[in-house]
């Protein structure tokens, strides 16, 4: 998970500083670890700018000079992918020189994967001249390998183009918007909104979008059976977000809704991880009728867990990331709503205990995302969960297993059918359910 911006203006003296700027910020989830931008100028060569600070104050001291530079036509990227560098990345060929960046993860490639990808473009571009094929012939290449959405500035000796596709299984999301004469690109509908722009439609699974100052050209260059991650619903894309015309926040509310039905546990108070656990929280609540409290308070300067890779380190983040309302929870029956279980640090050390310290009587949790039986696709040589016997167990069962280790009275799970109605897709990736991956089977090693 990382996140992608392209932004270009159609009018004549069209500035898209403030475009750029916003709607990467409002990306600013899908990536904490590095941001960049490029952008073009009439007359101009690209510029590309990076760093490992988050976008605002990466940029907020210079947006002035940016807007002064008149771009019509940028991308961003925000990072969290180690497979990734910071982006975007300039190559030059002897017709061509492009900007690139890429969110993705790709099997059975050494060295950073957008540098790969990138390489792959330029090549074919400077020996098909032209764009569409040029991308076809990237599909191709990185057919089984995984996921990807990318967006480039192609520049030549006429003008700069913006160029966006999405792998053709559509595993990540992608969509495209419109402000005015400005025609954007993002990896979530989140990131339009924050450009000031309207969400038009999703990008195809296989889609090459091209926009230059003569408008937009579009052609779907490959298909697969779409396999969007379901994970984007439970955890990765912010609640406001529409993947798929599926409103996030309206998909993990009604996840706590059917929770709610599946559940009879003895509550006094719902409250929420937040925020990713306040949808099924509140769907949860609301179905049961037991009143919801903000009593778990999520400190802004904290890093986002999930993106911690270091076991001590993460545990430590986990501690400073919440803090609790004692006096909403004590002497009482609690049901916290979160996203998922995957390492079970944050809402054992994060939550749970800390709901004890402030005398909370009994701890559920309710949870919107299946039990993780496998590793992602992204890493189908890892660990394998099932062989802890989790796998084709009723999740009633795995509720209790979960629960003992983290210190809770019971855990919540929904079952896969669960997800599939309230996603409302069928083509979904659940490979970290179960164990079906959407790559290719030389990749995945049992």
């Amino acid at each position: 998970m990382s996140g992608v911006l392209g932004v270009f203006s159609t009018a004549k003296n069209g500035n898209i500083a403030d475009a750029l700027f916003y709607g990467l910020t409002a990306l600013q989830h899908r990536g904490e670890a590095g941001a960049g931008i490029s952008i073009a100028k009439d007359g101009d060569d690209l510029l590309t700018k990076d760093g490992t600070e988050l976008v605002y104050y990466l940029f907020k001291d210079e947006l002035s000079l940016l807007d002064a530079v008149e771009p019509y036509a940028g991308i961003g990227h925000v990072l969290y992918e180690s497979t990734e560098g910071l982006q975007p990345t300039e190559a030059s060929g002897r017709r061509y020189k492009i900007a690139f960046a890429m969110d993705g993860v790709l099997l059975g490639v050494e060295g950073k994967h957008d540098v790969y990808a990138k390489k792959i473009f330029l090549e074919a571009l400077e020996r098909q001249k032209d764009i569409f094929k040029a991308s076809k012939t990237l599909m191709n290449k990185l057919a089984g390998k995984g996921s990807y959405c990318i967006t480039a500035l192609v520049k030549d000796k006429r003008e700069v183009k913006l160029v966006a596709m999405r792998d053709p299984m559509g595993i990540k999301p992608f969509c495209f918007g419109r402000i005015d004469s400005q025609l954007l690109v993002s990896s979530e509908s989140k990131g339009l909104y924050g450009a000031g722009a309207r969400l038009v439609r999703d990008i195809e699974p296989g889609e090459v979008i091209v926009i230059s100052k003569k408008g937009m050209r579009s052609r779907i260059m490959k298909k697969e059976p779409h396999m969007h991650c379901c994970f984007e619903w439970v955890y990765f894309a912010d609640p406001t977000s529409v993947i798929e015309g599926k409103n996030v926040y309206f998909v993990r509310k009604k996840l706590g809704e059917m929770l709610a039905d599946k559940y009879k546990i003895d509550t006094d108070v719902i409250v929420a991880s937040p925020d990713s656990g306040r949808g099924v929280a509140l769907g949860f609540a609301q179905r049961s009728g037991v009143p919801f409290e903000e009593a778990v308070i999520k400190n802004p300067g904290a890093k986002r867990t999930f993106q911690v890779e270091d076991p001590e380190e993460r545990k430590k983040a986990a501690r400073a990331k919440f803090f609790i309302n004692k006096e909403v929870v004590r002497g009482k029956r609690v049901g916290i709503g979160d996203d998922s279980i995957v390492r079970g640090t944050v809402v054992r050390d994060g939550t749970i205990k800390k709901l004890r310290i402030c005398k909370a009587e009994k701890v559920y949790c309710i949870i919107s995302c299946p039990p993780l039986c496998f590793p992602c696709f992204k890493d189908p040589g890892g660990t394998n969960y099932a062989a802890f016997g989790m796998y084709k167990m009723p999740v009633e069962k795995i509720g209790r297993k979960v629960a003992k280790k983290l210190g809770a009275d019971g855990v919540c799970y929904p079952t896969v059918p669960m997800l599939e109605q309230a996603i409302g897709h069928k083509g979904l990736c659940m490979a970290c359910l179960n164990g079906i991956y959407p790559v290719a089977r030389k990749y995945i090693k049992k």
